[in-house]
């Protein structure tokens, strides 16, 4: 009886896990047919779903021409957009401190303050058109003194190479709420 339960309960949550996968590549391919004309790289788009914990991965990086997700992983957000488990408040603005959300751009790579970085385009006049500006970027967490960016994109260490190699060099990102 115990081994039954525990089957069903396995099957539920591969089912759940399977519907939220559907979710995230439709998303996807939504984003990539509104932002994909901004794309060198096509194939490739990343989702960051600010709507979920901060200790839980909430970015995934997509191949939507195959419709598989290649990576999860957890993201901080901005301080300057609160320090909860989920952001409370969004902002363009330089000096905010806070994460801002729409479709970005992958750049180049280069080697900073954080370690190995990787510079975005934000594509969204009135949401992200500051990102450069900014100098928000895709780095890893590793440096930093609390688990809150000053508005950046910042993965674990363990994480970080292998996403940046994955996404640079025109891809798309997405972060919503």
């Amino acid at each position: 009886m115990k081994k039954i339960l525990t089957l069903i309960l396995l099957g539920a949550l591969h089912s759940m896990v399977a519907q939220g996968n559907e979710e995230i590549l439709k998303k996807a391919s939504e984003i990539g047919t509104k932002w994909g004309s901004k794309a060198k790289n096509k194939s490739i788009i990343t989702l960051i779903d600010f709507s979920k914990s901060i200790d839980e991965a909430r970015l995934y990086v997509v191949d939507v021409k195959n419709s598989k997700i290649l990576l999860t992983s957890n993201v901080d957000h901005g301080f300057g957009s609160g320090t909860g488990q989920t952001p409370s408040s969004f902002s363009n603005v330089v000096g905010s401190n806070a994460t801002s959300l729409g479709c970005y751009v992958t750049m180049q790579t280069y080697n900073g303050t954080w370690g190995y970085s990787l510079r975005l385009n934000g594509l969204e006049e009135d949401k992200n058109s500051n990102a450069l500006k900014r100098n928000i970027v895709v780095h890893s967490s590793r440096k930093m003194y609390s688990k809150f960016s000053l508005g950046c994109f910042s993965v674990p260490d363990k994480d970080s190479n292998a996403l940046i190699d994955l996404i640079k060099n025109g891809s798309l990102i997405y972060a919503y709420q």
